[in-house]
């Protein structure tokens, strides 16, 4: 086995491209790494305060609204199974309808109770870092949520009725579709007033 020459171990070592003959670089001082980073560092920053003040809290506000869809995103997943859960078990053990305005209302507010928890655990520890939350924003955000959760039911039942459901899957994805389309009134109501700095 051949003794091939490390490149990466010697800095004064370079290779022609054109003859394919080792050169040697020309000798620099070896300095220590610290060195290198305490030049980076002392290097001053031009940046223009005003542009950054209006730029700078555009993509926050947009990585902020990309975590409050991900926890609503987890949470619409979490209320459908719960609701398909609780409107499966309705049909099989007590032969409820699940496309029935009653069962469909009940087996929604419950699975949101759940859902609407642990929204709001979620929310104030990842999407606005509001780390333990307060009873006050607890309040609030349930007060906001349950504005949200009766434009949620408004809208189930207008499409339950404008839609006939045999299944408790139909119903469930129903209710899929108001929890994502309340979802935006609830992060307003969150962003504006539950979470407000």
């Amino acid at each position: 086995m051949k003794n091939f020459p490390q490149i990466y171990l010697d800095p004064n070592a370079r290779t022609s491209l054109t003859t394919g003959r080792w050169q040697a670089l020309p000798a620099f001082p070896r300095l220590p790494i610290g060195f290198f980073f305490a030049i980076l560092i002392s290097v001053p920053q031009v940046t223009h305060t005003q542009t950054r003040a209006r730029t700078r809290p555009f993509p926050k506000e947009i990585s902020r609204i990309l975590r409050f869809g991900l926890v609503g995103g987890a949470g619409t997943l979490l209320n459908a199974l719960l609701m398909w859960g609780l409107l499966s078990l309705g049909n099989i053990f007590l032969g409820l309808d699940p496309g029935g305005h009653r069962v469909a209302t009940g087996s929604a507010f419950l699975a949101w109770v759940v859902c609407c928890g642990t929204n709001f655990l979620l929310n104030a520890a990842w999407t606005f870092h509001s780390w333990p939350p307060s009873w006050r924003q607890a309040k609030n955000y349930y007060l906001s949520a349950a504005l949200a959760f009766l434009f949620q039911i408004f809208l189930l039942n207008l499409l339950l009725l404008l839609l006939e459901t045999d299944r408790p899957i139909e119903t469930a994805v129903l209710n899929a579709v108001a929890v994502a389309t309340g979802s935006l009134l609830n992060y307003l109501f969150a962003s504006l007033w539950v979470f407000r700095r």
